[in-house]
């Protein structure tokens, strides 16, 4: 007996499928939802950060904290001598006066001075609503606007005084009021600009400070006059530092521009990264032009075959003429249907028109489906060719724009280095501004101090100027409403586009989406370290003879026929390793190439150039001179011809086929045949008919939901015995023997001569593939 005999007794370790599964017809509980938003993960990131992108830039840029601007006068009770240090002047009702002096900031003269004060300072808050958002732009943009006449100007200064007016009177945006539990009165500004809010606060002071006090300080001695003088000069020297500062910036819009050579920069390295993949892209171009010089053929596939046919008889001038008839013969026919009697003749007449118009329409559309048939036909021939020159053309302007990429990049260096020389002489102007502004401060500072030796300290006096008291902002609440709506809107498509797939992975999906039996999965190569692969695939082999000994007494099929709803879902492959498995068992096995169209068994299995057999036996030649028999595993094949493919359905479908099968299979313990796609050709259905059972192999993440069940219904609807599925390429922590090579790690050295051997099974079969991939991973065909 083979030694594979010897690893019988490891089959009882080997999961059983449960073979009586039902489709899953619930909802799914919360583990599914949430493996589902896991699987889509990278949906789940995109949206979160577009999401959190647009509605973040909206809050941050749009939502404007609102400023509480406070500043305050200082009205003192008393005053003291400066000599001699009595009290003078005390007020006897001091919460009067104070109301007084609160009144008097409030008064018409006091707002008219303010707005004199404020009238050059193109403030948003004068700004009509309407035009808000220009002389925003204008002020960003450093735009001045033109001097008005003077009438004009009389009556802008008129305006800001009531808009003040109406400021403190109607909606309380500006407050002022004397504070009982001390000497200030206290001026307040509620605004989403604080500057402006502080300009207008401290222009308040400024003005009453200038009405009320306007006395104390008109005095001016020599020595004040140089200071104002030298004060002057550096104001001058800060005024001309900030044009050229200002005329350096104007090219530009703003005076910092490291963000903008940064900026630059990033863009060279975009147009880098850009260019890279356009040369990436030309060899791509140039790869697909050979290859289309090579073999020129083009084919159109058959879903975009009918949509063209389908687009073509919708566009027919005929049909689309035609339609409006019958709409409105079918809206005449509704109104008909309420107004008449159902046996009035003229409601029957109406719906024997549009009867004969529907039958016109019909063969319009056929006609015009004719049409589309006869010229897909003559441009299917031509389509090589312009798909040839297409790409051709696509080249030319993917060298043209690789040309226009290089030079722009020689470009943006240029600028990029004249950006920031303009930044360095802008830093230069930015520092001696800053000194001049140090030394301005200082010269202020020493007349401030001798204003106040020369003068006794006032009554009423700044007790501090505007400054921010609160900060209403609502943007961190409403940044955190877009982080969790934008998680909720990430975990909500990925939901759904994950209930959207119709692939099928695990055999769970296949299990509760279909409900066909599960005979065994095989293992994806990628998920298993290459020295557990031999055992692997040998276990999942095993579990698969050994589930389909459990399907009925008899156990497994005389004649099995392997299929595959699709190409490329790893049908062949399972075929080849499944007869293998089953001859180095002891078996005698047959493997027959059903596939007249594309046959790969003889490939997969390194056979000699120009075997063949089915064919010659079909015609009939005898079978013991067509059948090619493998010393190294002891399995029969019958190779297919791979350049004698016209008229497979017809050979397939004699009546001497059926036969010929069935007494060849009388020789065998079991004929394997590897068939074509079921959706694909009918040979399929042929096969499973003269097999009587068969199994449908489907590849994880390749094979999809609608095909496997259309598939197994089309066998059934011919009286087929569906034995189930097999799942191929699986992950392995999914798979029927998930568990098998870990155990046998344990004792490795003890079972030397078993682990050779499955080595041995393993890479002869790798051996005589042309391509290893070809073995578990996909079928050719």
């Amino acid at each position: 007996m083979n030694e594979l005999d010897n690893y019988h007794y490891h089959e009882g370790e080997h999961e059983i499928v449960d073979l009586e599964n039902k489709p899953d017809t619930g909802g799914g509980g919360s583990s599914n939802l949430l493996s589902g938003i896991l699987r889509r993960w990278y949906i789940v990131l995109l949206v979160f950060v577009l999401v959190c992108g647009a509605g973040l830039s909206v809050v941050w840029h749009y939502v404007e904290p609102e400023y509480n601007v406070t500043g305050a006068i200082r009205v003192k009770p008393e005053e003291q001598e400066i000599v001699t240090g009595n009290i003078v002047g005390e007020i006897t009702n001091y919460d009067s006066f104070m109301n007084t002096q609160a009144e008097k900031v409030t008064s018409s003269t006091v707002i008219q001075r303010v707005a004199d004060i404020l009238k050059d300072r193109n403030l948003s808050f004068f700004a009509d609503k309407r035009s808000d958002l220009i002389s925003r732009v204008e002020q960003k943009l450093g735009i001045t606007r033109t001097s008005k006449t003077g009438e004009e100007a009389l009556d802008e200064q008129e305006e800001h005084a009531y808009k003040l007016k109406m400021a403190i009177v109607s909606d309380g945006t500006i407050n002022v009021a004397a504070d009982r539990n001390s000497e200030l009165i206290r001026i307040s500004m509620q605004n989403t600009d604080r500057k402006e809010a502080e300009q207008i606060v401290d222009a308040f002071i400024d003005a009453y400070m200038e009405i009320e006090v306007d006395s104390a300080v008109r005095q001016q001695n020599l020595q004040l006059q140089v200071l104002e003088g030298e004060r002057d000069d550096f104001a001058g020297k800060i005024d001309d530092y900030r044009k050229k500062i200002y005329q350096l910036g104007q090219e530009f819009g703003q005076t910092v521009l490291e963000p903008r050579q940064q900026m630059m920069l990033d863009r060279v390295a975009e147009l880098l990264n850009r260019l890279t993949t356009a040369e990436a892209d030309r060899i791509q171009l140039e790869a697909q032009v050979l290859l289309l010089e090579r073999s020129p053929e083009q084919a159109i596939s058959p879903a975009e075959l009918l949509r063209m046919r389908q687009e073509h008889i919708s566009q027919d001038p005929e049909v689309v003429a035609f339609m409006p008839n019958i709409t409105q013969l079918e809206q005449e026919l509704i109104i008909a249907r309420q107004t008449l009697q159902p046996m009035h003749t003229e409601l029957h007449r109406k719906i024997e028109q549009l009867d004969a118009l529907k039958t016109h329409l019909d063969g319009l559309k056929q006609r015009a489906g004719q049409e589309f048939d006869e010229r897909a036909a003559k441009e299917a021939a031509d389509a090589g060719n312009r798909r040839l020159a297409a790409l051709r053309s696509e080249l030319e302007h993917k060298k043209e724009y690789e040309k226009r990429l290089k030079e722009s990049i020689e470009k943006e260096d240029v600028e990029t280095v004249r950006v920031g020389r303009k930044q360095l002489d802008i830093l230069d102007l930015e520092d001696k501004l800053a000194f001049a502004k140090q030394r301005y401060d200082a010269v202020v500072s020493r007349i401030q101090d001798l204003e106040l030796q020369a003068k006794r300290p006032a009554r009423i006096s700044v007790h501090y100027n505007a400054d921010l008291f609160s900060i209403n902002d609502k943007r961190p609440k409403l940044t955190a409403a877009v982080i969790i709506i934008a998680l909720a809107c990430g975990m909500g498509l990925a939901l759904l586009r994950d209930k959207a797939d119709q692939s099928l992975r695990t055999p769970d999906d296949v299990a509760r989406r279909i409900g066909i039996r599960i005979i065994g999965t095989t293992t994806s190569l990628d998920t298993v370290k290459p020295a557990f692969l031999p055992e692997q695939i040998v276990g999942d082999y095993q579990t698969i003879r050994a589930n389909l000994g459990l399907l009925g007494d008899n156990g497994v099929p005389r004649k099995l026929v392997v299929t595959s709803p699709g190409m490329k879902e790893g049908k062949t492959t399972f075929a080849v390793n499944l007869a293998t498995s089953m001859a180095e068992s002891g078996k005698k096995v047959l493997l027959i190439d059903g596939d007249l169209r594309k046959p790969d068994v003889a490939r997969l299995l390194n056979l000699p150039k120009g075997t063949r057999g089915l064919q010659d036996v079909l015609c009939g030649v005898k079978f013991e001179q067509a059948v090619y028999s493998m010393a190294s595993t002891g399995l029969d094949v019958l190779a297919a011809d791979f350049d004698n493919t016209a008229d497979a359905y017809e050979l397939l479908a004699m009546p001497s086929t059926a036969k010929r099968i069935d007494m060849i299979s009388r020789k065998y313990d079991h004929v394997i045949i590897d068939t074509p796609p079921t959706l694909g050709f009918p040979d399929a259905l042929v096969w499973a008919k003269i097999g009587g059972a068969a199994i449908l192999v489907s590849y994880a993440g390749h094979t999809t939901l609608p095909d496997l069940r259309e598939a197994k219904e089309r066998l059934v609807q011919i009286n087929v015995q569906v034995l189930g599925t097999v799942l191929s390429s699986v992950q392995a922590g999914h798979g029927y023997y998930r568990h098998g090579h870990g155990y046998y790690t344990q004792s490795a050295q003890t079972r030397e001569p078993a682990g050779l051997h499955r080595r041995k099974l393993m890479f002869s079969m790798e051996g005589e593939s042309e391509n290893p991939d070809d073995l578990d991973i996909s079928d050719e065909s």
